[in-house]
């Protein structure tokens, strides 16, 4: 079983539907740190202006983890939902795509986490992309640090593969998971490109930003851009005991 733990965000980008696509369950990281200035609460879409931030007001509070932040008020919804039309409504798929979309942003969200859970699932469903989905707040995994925390989600899953971005590099202790009996796929992302509205070709923006523009062929214009590595853990993992030689 391949397991991917990421922190939900407001209508990610196209790398994270290509790791959801992916794996077999997603670990939603709600009980994290809510981090300010990141993606939680906003992200991306093409304008005739290159691009332009659609961010979800919140209510501050110091520390809060991401289950319990509150979204502030409800103006931001009309915001939304006209600057995406705006931009998107003479995309070939905007008729189709839009009601879906305006559907979840519409909703009686009082949590950022419901929001952003109701955009990723239905987007997922658009993409036909049927994997597992579980709150790490709702199950009990132990460890302080964070090696500690994943490698206990992913003993809980009965995961036999972790699935982690390249960003993990930095902090993946690839020993604890060895230790664990459990492999690395590093997973990277070339992004493509496709027709979008405007001319000069953004990356990086929403996945809507792609619905819109591309529809059926959605999934598998973001498939294009996944590659996966394994880690020396497997090799190891595969290994004879008696050949595995302890470091000194």
């Amino acid at each position: 079983m391949i397991v991917f733990v990421h922190q939900p965000e407001y209508i990610p980008w196209l790398g994270f539907f290509d790791k959801l696509a992916r794996c077999d369950t997603f670990v939603i990281y709600d009980d994290a740190q809510f981090q300010h200035g990141g993606f939680h609460n906003r992200n991306r879409i093409r304008t005739s202006q290159r691009w332009e931030w659609l961010t979800v007001p919140i209510m501050h509070g110091h520390p809060q983890t991401i289950k319990s932040v509150k979204i502030s008020g409800d103006q931001w919804k009309s915001k939304h939902l006209n600057i995406i039309s705006q931009n998107y409504e003479k995309t070939p798929y905007f008729k189709e795509i839009f009601p879906i979309i305006r559907e979840a942003i519409d909703f009686e969200h009082e949590l950022l986490i419901g929001l952003n859970l109701h955009l990723i699932k239905v987007i997922a469903k658009i993409l036909d992309i049927k994997v597992n989905m579980v709150r790490s707040s709702e199950f009990s995994y132990l460890g302080k640090e964070k090696n500690e925390k994943l490698v206990s989600m992913c003993k809980h899953m009965g995961a036999d593969t972790y699935l982690s971005g390249s960003g993990g590099r930095a902090y993946v202790n690839e020993d604890m998971f060895i230790e664990a009996k459990i492999n690395i796929q590093w997973h990277n992302y070339n992004h493509p490109t496709y027709r979008q509205r405007f001319d000069d070709f953004q990356p990086n923006m929403s996945i809507i930003d792609l619905l819109f523009n591309t529809g059926p062929k959605a999934k598998e214009i973001i498939l294009k851009g996944g590659i996966l590595n394994t880690s020396e853990t497997a090799d190891i993992l595969a290994l004879p005991k008696a050949l595995i030689v302890e470091p000194n």
